[in-house]
């Protein structure tokens, strides 16, 4: 029963739509200040980093008025994630000009890109265990991304103060090794920026390809690592999963999805308890991440702690009020528990179908409530659908 259960939480659907395919193509421009000390292949792909920034930001606005058009509504980090994932570069050109002081270009970059309607309808069908994976590791990216540039302006605006006071000349082989230092983070966090891409299409081999290079370049990229494990638990290899997740907990020990996707492995293997214990841990680290408290919430349940699955479940629904899995847990705890009225168990399990078509643990949680209440023929039906979207009977 409890493998069924726990199987039933971690399922989601991956049905392809089948609208047609529309191809929209977005252009972006920015431009990047390389110095003496940097590398311009480097610099290049900085500049050309920043407009597909630009880019992305502009297939964002369509991105979000169709999936209105879905009846959806996407939060922002859906939106950004959906763009960086989806987006393919089809043209750079680079106007690369010597700045007036000599030590330096500027570069400016001009990306076309395109994406496809199809694509985004892709994201749209996912469950939500995996939606808030892919944005979880957007997330995660683009805090890199924001590190790695406060550091390289830092390091720039120390270069000009010592060329201001005269005393560049007695830095410069330890600015060149800093600066060297940082290109290797940045080639490896562009590995890592091709992993998200073919992480979001399912090409997993890819992925593991490309994150032991990233890992290659630098040895302490803890995304890549969470990346791979995030991708090891795809194909099954939990050991491996849990390996890289762990390093990348070693790395950065206060990488909460790094914990929640070590939860997801455990959960997989069965062992509940390491399961539970880091999405605590997840939940603590990122308190205002609604699908933590799901996570532990589900491990709750399979735990038999009810009332401290429903506590995980109001605060979910306090900071994301539209999230189907919580009103399936909160509707799934009332029933394990006993004592609630009928009504206030079926409202939330109706209220976790009606935002989630799909999800199959809500129509298991409804088919055992409507066994409870004597409709066996409502029953049915419900368990009928659990078997159409997950197979299992």
């Amino acid at each position: 029963m409890k493998k069924f259960l726990a199987a039933l939480i971690a399922s989601s659907l991956l049905i392809m739509p089948s609208a047609d395919a529309e191809i929209k193509t977005y252009e972006g421009t920015d431009e990047y200040i390389m110095n003496e000390f940097e590398t311009l292949d480097i610099a290049k792909q900085r500049a050309k980093q920043k407009a597909e920034r630009a880019a992305q930001e502009k297939a964002g606005v369509f991105i979000s008025s169709y999936s209105a058009t879905k009846n959806l509504e996407l939060v922002e980090d859906e939106i950004i994630s959906i763009a960086c994932g989806i987006m393919s570069v089809v043209d750079v050109k680079y106007d690369v000009t010597p700045l007036s002081d000599g030590n330096g270009f500027s570069i400016r970059a001009t990306v076309k890109a395109n994406i496809e309607t199809d694509d985004v309808n892709t994201w749209l069908e996912k469950g939500a265990r995996e939606r808030s994976t892919i944005v979880a590791q957007n997330k995660e990216f683009q805090k890199t991304i924001a590190t790695q540039d406060e550091t390289i302006s830092n390091l720039k605006e120390q270069i000009k103060r010592l060329t201001a006071d005269g005393k560049l000349s007695g830095r410069r082989e330890e600015l060149t090794k800093e600066i060297s230092a940082e290109e290797k983070i940045f080639l490896s966090n562009q590995k890592l920026e091709g992993c998200r891409k073919l992480y979001y299409s399912g090409d997993y081999q890819g992925v593991i390809k490309l994150c032991d290079e990233a890992i290659e370049i630098n040895g302490n990229n803890a995304a890549a690592y969470a990346l791979r494990g995030a991708t090891q638990k795809e194909l099954q290899n939990y050991d491996a999963a849990i390996s890289d997740l762990s390093k990348a907990i070693e790395l950065k020990p206060d990488y909460a999805d790094a914990y929640n996707d070590r939860g997801t492995v455990y959960q997989a293997q069965g062992n509940y308890t390491q399961a539970f214990a880091d999405y605590d841990k997840a939940a603590q680290l990122a308190p205002n991440n609604a699908v933590h408290y799901v996570n532990r919430g589900m491990m709750n349940i399979i735990l038999s702690r009810f009332n401290e699955a429903i506590a995980d479940a109001n605060k979910a629904i306090e900071l994301q009020k539209n999230f189907a899995a919580a009103y399936a847990l909160r509707g799934g705890a009332y029933l394990e528990l006993g004592g609630v009225e009928a009504d206030k168990i079926l409202a939330d399990l109706n209220t976790a179908i009606e935002l989630d078509p799909k999800l199959a643990f809500a129509y298991y949680c409804r088919g055992i409530f409507w066994q409870a209440v004597g409709d066996e023929a409502k029953a049915q039906d419900d368990f009928a659908k659990v078997k159409a979207l997950t197979g299992n009977g």
